[in-house]
């Protein structure tokens, strides 16, 4: 199953000791390969000043049980195989803040 760009789904943690973590979907069909894959940016609980904070405002719909921040700095490729489940998904406006921060660190100005 492939997931619409915006939907916060819980991926294999390649950070931690987790089984799971929430990320966002970035990309988008334009995506090579977006029937087996796409990009992701980590969501994390730990507060940190680049960071993007989600808010219940910041949901179109679902949302995550604790304060939750994105880091746009930490994208990966992830298999559709390989996601738990969704959580939600955020609203357009929320999306495009992010992925044009992720962006940023790409040198995309």
């Amino acid at each position: 199953m492939a997931y619409e760009r915006g939907t916060v789904v819980k991926v294999p943690d390649l950070f931690a000791d987790y089984d799971y973590r929430p990320s966002v979907c970035l990309s988008d069909t334009s995506h090579p390969f977006s029937d087996e894959e796409a990009l992701y940016a980590a969501v994390t609980t730990t507060q940190r000043a680049a960071a993007v904070l989600l808010t219940d405002d910041d949901f179109a719909s679902g949302g995550l049980p604790r304060d939750s921040y994105v880091n746009p700095w930490t994208v990966v490729s992830i298999r559709h195989a390989d996601i738990d489940r969704a959580e939600g998904s955020l609203t357009d406006e929320t999306i495009e803040h992010i992925a044009s921060e992720a962006a940023g660190y790409l040198g995309v100005r």
